[in-house]
């Protein structure tokens, strides 16, 4: 379980990174999007938690789940349920499901990126239709 610990003159925020669905950047704020739907801006660059998270991955020698998908999103890939071209949306594992508009273009990077870490991790199947 990776979490992050946020500190400010006021307060110190913990957040459990494994609750978060995904960062949308939003001008020098990041809102962190959770599995239960609550948002929560931080003030704070979207890069710079990029690199802290990639930092704190490999210092634990584990996969990072955050992949960067444009210049404003980082999607945590581990509640990826669905990635749809058809209707340009990556579509999380949550209930009710909870989605996000994505360019084609955005999406067949996403979906290139996460086929090569299953296949490091495990079979995948693919339709040949």
């Amino acid at each position: 379980m990776m979490k992050i610990f946020i500190e400010s003159r006021d307060e110190l925020r913990i957040i459990n990174l494994s609750e978060v669905l995904y960062l949308r950047a939003s001008h020098n704020y990041t809102d962190f999007v959770y599995t239960d739907g609550r948002v929560k801006s931080e003030l704070m660059n979207i890069s710079f938690l990029e690199s802290q998270i990639a930092e704190m991955t490999s210092q634990r020698n584990i996969r990072n789940p955050f992949v960067h998908v444009g210049r404003s999103l980082l999607v945590n890939t581990t509640h990826v349920e669905v990635l749809s071209m058809k209707l340009q949306k990556i579509i999380f594992k949550t209930t009710p499901p909870t989605s996000i508009p994505v360019s084609k273009f955005l999406l067949k990077n996403l979906k290139e990126q996460i086929s090569e870490r299953l296949a490091e991790d495990s079979y995948a199947v693919r339709n040949i239709s």
